[in-house]
């Protein structure tokens, strides 16, 4: 036996009944199957395309990655959980689906590890969007070599967060059984060593978008200068557009955490008007991160894509101006 101490077989069955939890773990898994190939469409989009500077497409990349992470994890945990409850026959206990310890210890593994790296993304663009504009005037040729350090920053931001929320939990079978997978139900901690840093990443999140709405205003301003360089307006049109397109990514992720952070709250706090069952089903449909995986993909896609229609426009309005008013820039450019 895996555990020191009997299952109870019945409460076991109350999670295959639950008509609540199945439905969430469906719309989930399905949720979650969409969201993979649009997430590995992206990585390989991002890691090809030239619009991004090479350090913001670190930042990217790597929120990306652990989207992708955090969705291959509930694809793990969520189908082996419905296979489970709809294979149960009729003269089969409920205690030969108990799910086993390391197999959630290594699924939950990936869900919360996705979930702590892809939530650090938003402060180290704008560290990334800071410097971009600070040093405007040769940001341009800026090696990797400050993407990089921004990287390290978050997987170390990760990993303060991840060490909290497993601060206090178990890494091996002892009384405590699971009946479902969830890193808090192997704790012997707190409900707030797991809600303390949401909320710290909230803060981030609401810090980040507010710094984001300062960095567009600053580029805006300093693109209407008369005299600057053609490098220093290249950056910072770059930066404009940059900010424009993951203003949309940064809002989302806002929203996502106020959502966990709030809710996973005011669940805690009312979880004795709800069946276990009930409340995993609703902690499991309030982590909608594998639906932001789907939506933020296609919105800054098509940003891109009417950026780029509108810069071919441009080009041609710009093919059809007439020689002097090039002179007449040139001149203002070397003045």
């Amino acid at each position: 036996m895996e555990y020191s101490v009997s299952p109870n077989c019945d409460v076991m069955q109350t999670y295959v009944d639950s008509i609540e939890l199945r439905i969430s773990l469906i719309v989930n898994l399905i949720i979650a199957i969409v969201a993979f190939p649009i997430l590995v469409k992206s990585i390989i989009y991002i890691w090809k395309t030239d619009t991004f500077h090479r350090n913001t497409k670190m930042q990217i990349f790597v929120h990306l990655i652990a989207l992708l992470i955090h969705v291959i994890g509930r694809l793990g945990l969520h189908s082996l959980d419905l296979f489970n409850y709809f294979s149960l026959g009729g003269n089969s206990s409920a205690c030969e689906i108990i799910p086993k310890f390391y197999r959630c210890l290594i699924l939950r593994a990936f869900y919360n590890i996705g979930l702590a790296l892809s939530s650090m993304c938003s402060i180290c663009l704008v560290l990334e969007r800071y410097a971009s504009t600070v040093f405007s005037s040769n940001y341009e040729h800026c090696g990797p070599n400050y993407g990089i350090s921004l990287v390290f920053v978050q997987i170390l931001l990760a990993t303060s967060f991840i060490g909290s929320l497993y601060f206090y939990a178990s890494f091996q079978p002892g009384d405590n059984v699971l009946y479902y997978c969830q890193t808090i139900a192997s704790s012997r901690g707190n409900i707030f060593f797991v809600v303390i840093p949401l909320y710290s990443v909230l803060a981030t999140q609401i810090i980040a978008r507010f710094m984001f709405n300062v960095l567009i205003k600053i580029n805006k301003k300093l693109r209407t200068r008369q005299i600057i360089s053609l490098s220093t307006r290249y950056n910072l049109d770059q930066s404009i557009r940059s900010i424009n397109v993951l203003t949309h990514a940064i809002n989302y992720s806002t929203f996502v955490f106020i959502v966990l952070s709030i809710v996973t709250t005011t669940l805690h706090l009312f979880s004795s008007h709800f069946s276990k069952p009930v409340y995993i089903a609703l902690v499991e449909a309030v982590h909608i991160l594998p639906l932001y995986s789907i939506v933020v993909p296609i919105l800054i896609y098509k940003n891109l894509s009417d950026i780029n229609k509108m810069d071919k426009k441009n080009l041609n309005k710009a093919i059809h101006t007439g020689s002097d008013a090039y002179f007449t820039l040139f001149a203002k450019q070397i003045s």
